[in-house]
């Protein structure tokens, strides 16, 4: 769809002035740095849930899904079942209980009731130790740095297709509306510009699978199509391949390959960007809600993802010289001018709205994590406002040289959804249902997993995505660590009642936080 309508451009120029303006807007509300970093704790359900499912559903959801079951069918269906089922048990096992440990937690310096606003704050006062804290946020700004990085190479890929720039100058262009809007607003701007854009997000794929639907002649027509190419296309446990100008079937769909796909799930309870939507909830009993609204909003975005796929099968036949423009062709060929620019803005939504939420994250653990805790203790809240800001720029520029020396996108977060993922997703459950973990079995646990993540592609001969034994070392670290190592310390251990009973009891009473 190269070189765009006017009306396109005009919309897209629309587009990126609303979230500048929603920026500058939610920036006059962040006067303390948890204001900036989880909003003060002032999310309603609906904004918390469409904004993690914006937050989760990058460019992938526009691009790789669909052009993965064009290429093989309902093969692909594990994948989108495992980001459901993961989807919905992080809002279940997770969500009401990180909100309220973090709020209600201590200060395990000085034994004074305090609550936490990064993750890794969360991790170093339930368990004592500022070790944690370190390693926590060395992995977090390691990997968002690369992972921010990607979302801009994405970002300017899309305006070089809608407003014909070089793709390095729609990097910058990218790179700099995310970053002012991000610097600006903070947590509120970029959650608040993910509800935008999540429900943009919505109304492209839907709109585009109903047209796209309606003009292969229905169901019925499209099933027949479809089982003219080749009758396993609609199977989820064989195999099928586009090779040659055609779908041919191979062997049955292996277990590895339905577990890897399962596996995507497991992600969803470590990633840093997704947790701090927990911490910003107005309340713990939001998460009820929440994940039936995430629920819904998982299965109707994967499944549209899903069915533009299928549908370009029957609309393009093997003529798609890149699988991944499955949704683009789509646009061009079914959706009138004045609403191309909608939908292309829709795949530029589901990049900045992950981008931004990893920006916010990095700048607030720098803050948070390094300075108040190691350089300047007593830094006033609005002194971190303002270094979370200027560390927004900081990570925008050096992601922005990242993405100018390009490379691709979909590997990259797949490696670092599945970091993420085994690094924390054990220990935060630890840290959550288990108060007899211990310092070293949480510092355990996530060397073990962020490691294995790393080592195992080196070694694997059986095509098993690396979050299934990056998990299970996470585990077995923490097990390790507790069995062998020191006990936990005692006043960890009470301080975790404490947060556990009801709110309302005296569990801000000041605990002594000495060995």
């Amino acid at each position: 769809m190269a070189g765009s309508t006017m009306s396109s451009v005009i919309t897209f120029s629309v587009y990126l002035v609303v979230m500048l303006a929603m920026g500058a807007w939610f920036a006059r509300k962040n006067t303390e740095l948890s204001d900036f970093a989880i909003g003060g704790r002032r999310l309603g359900t609906f904004v918390a849930t469409v904004s993690a499912k914006a937050t989760d559903s990058s460019s992938w959801v526009f691009l790789g899904l669909p052009g993965a079951f064009y290429v093989s069918g309902m093969a692909n269906i594990w994948t989108s079942v495992g980001l459901t089922i993961g989807f919905y048990v992080s809002w279940r096992v997770v969500a009401a209980r990180l909100r309220e440990h973090s709020e209600r937690g201590f200060d395990f310096r000085t034994g004074a009731a305090a609550e936490s606003v990064t993750l890794p704050a969360f991790l170093a006062n339930r368990f004592h130790s500022d070790l944690l804290r370190v390693v926590s946020s060395v992995i977090i700004l390691g990997f968002y740095v690369v992972y921010v990085g990607s979302g801009f190479v994405a970002a300017g890929l899309m305006f070089h297709q809608v407003f014909g720039v070089p793709t390095a100058t729609g990097v910058l262009l990218g790179a700099s509306v995310v970053m002012i809007y991000s610097c600006l607003g903070g947590f509120l701007a970029t959650s608040y510009t993910d509800v935008v854009q999540g429900c943009m997000m919505f109304a492209s794929l839907a709109i585009v699978s109903v047209v796209a639907l309606v003009s292969a002649g229905g169901p019925a027509a499209v099933a027949e199509s479809l089982a003219a190419r080749n009758g396993n296309l609609m199977s989820p446990f064989v195999e099928v391949a586009l090779t040659d100008g055609e779908w041919v079937t191979g062997r049955s769909v292996a277990v590895v390959a339905i577990l890897s796909g399962l596996a995507w799930g497991l992600g969803y309870l470590g990633q840093p960007h997704i947790l701090a939507r927990f911490m910003g909830l107005r309340s713990s009993s939001s998460a009820k809600n929440g994940r039936r609204l995430g629920l819904f909003l998982s299965i109707t975005l994967l499944g549209f993802a899903a069915v533009i796929g299928m549908l370009a099968i029957v609309n393009f036949g093997p003529s798609l010289a890149n699988p991944e423009n499955a949704y683009l062709e789509m646009v061009a060929s079914l959706v009138p001018p004045w609403l191309a620019g909608i939908f292309l803005a829709g795949i530029l939504a589901a990049i900045m709205s992950t981008a931004d939420s990893q920006l916010v994250v990095a700048a607030t653990t720098l803050s948070e994590d390094f300075y108040r805790a190691f350089v300047k203790r007593n830094a006033t809240e609005r002194a971190l406002v303002w270094i979370s800001r200027g560390t927004v720029v900081a990570v925008s520029i050096v992601a922005a040289l990242i993405a100018l020396r390009g490379g691709t996108v979909l590997d990259l977060v797949s490696y670092a959804w599945a970091g993420f993922g085994a690094a924390f997703g054990p220990v935060i459950l630890a840290a959550l249902y288990s108060r007899r973990t211990t310092r070293l079995g949480a510092l355990c646990g996530m060397a073990a997993g962020g490691v294995t993540v790393v080592v195992y592609p080196m070694v694997d001969r059986i095509g098993l995505y690396e979050i299934i034994p990056g998990f299970a070392a996470g585990l077995l670290g923490i097990w390790l660590g507790n069995r062998f190592g020191p006990g936990p310390h005692p006043v960890a251990t009470e301080q975790f009642d404490l947060v556990s009973t009801p709110a309302g009891t005296e569990h801000a009473a000041a605990v002594d936080s000495r060995p």
